[in-house]
């Protein structure tokens, strides 16, 4: 959690163990959030946490329902990207998420952190205007062309636990797309995907990675469907290829 200082914040995890977690050692429970093994070192042997009040720097302390957790993550948390003014369109925010709709065109980060225009700068300008100084870390990926909500944690507690979650398919994903044609009935694709090394586009190969995604039609627009899609894998650019693979090539979004 964040607490204002000042008209500031600073950068701390605050959390209350649930009844599921009590019993945990402190490492345990750390790990539970997939992070980092030298993070955990770090925030241990540095003193970094407390646990109703008083610094815990023993791995084997065990935790109990509704301990209340704080640790200091402020070394892992700095604004890292050339911040740029941008009208965000903001979705949801509390204190370990921001969720944003991104525009289309717009790539998640640059390759150059000397570059701008992207929705790291966005963020980056977002968080200075609200005094927040935070690393940009999104969750996941979105492609340039598409539409969408991006998630952003807040810190990197959260930024571990949120990427697990989206790595191994716990994040429900849900897309509409246009695309040309008539699709009467829901189907399914499970075509693998993988990288063309002729010219470095994704395209369906037996040799890929595994890749499925569900479709189902809402409405048709002058000759046009409208799918609803959900995706249970998440390769580069995952609609457009299945979608292309049965000759229905789309606009994701």
């Amino acid at each position: 959690m964040f607490f204002p200082v000042n008209g500031g914040f600073m950068n701390y995890f605050k959390y209350t163990v649930k009844t599921k977690e009590s019993g945990k050692n402190l490492k345990e429970w750390l790990q539970s959030f997939n992070l980092a093994k030298n993070k955990i070192n770090y925030l241990i042997d540095n003193k970094c946490i407390s646990i109703n009040n008083n610094v815990v720097y023993k791995r084997e302390y065990l935790l109990n329902e509704n301990d209340e957790v704080i640790i200091d993550i402020s070394n892992y948390e700095q604004i890292d990207y050339l911040p740029l003014r941008y009208n965000l369109e903001i979705i949801y925010e509390d204190e370990y998420l921001l969720v944003v709709n991104k525009p289309k065109g717009v790539i998640i980060y640059p390759e150059n952190k000397e570059l701008s225009n992207t929705m790291a700068n966005y963020i980056a300008y977002y968080y200075t205007k609200t005094n927040q100084n935070k690393t940009i870390r999104h969750a996941h990926r979105l492609d340039t062309d598409t539409t969408g909500c991006l998630v952003y944690a807040k810190d990197v507690i959260t930024h571990s636990y949120l990427s697990n979650l989206f790595e191994n398919g716990k994040v429900k994903k849900e897309y509409n797309a246009l695309v040309y044609g008539i699709i009467k009935e829901s189907g399914k694709i499970e075509t693998p995907i993988s990288r063309n090394r002729h010219n470095n586009l994704m395209m369906v190969s037996k040799s890929g990675l595994d890749a499925l995604t569900l479709f189902k039609p809402m409405k048709y627009y002058n000759g046009n469907t409208l799918l609803n899609v959900e995706i249970k894998t998440g390769r580069t650019h995952q609609i457009r290829v299945h979608l292309s693979s049965i000759k229905q090539i789309g606009r994701a979004s």
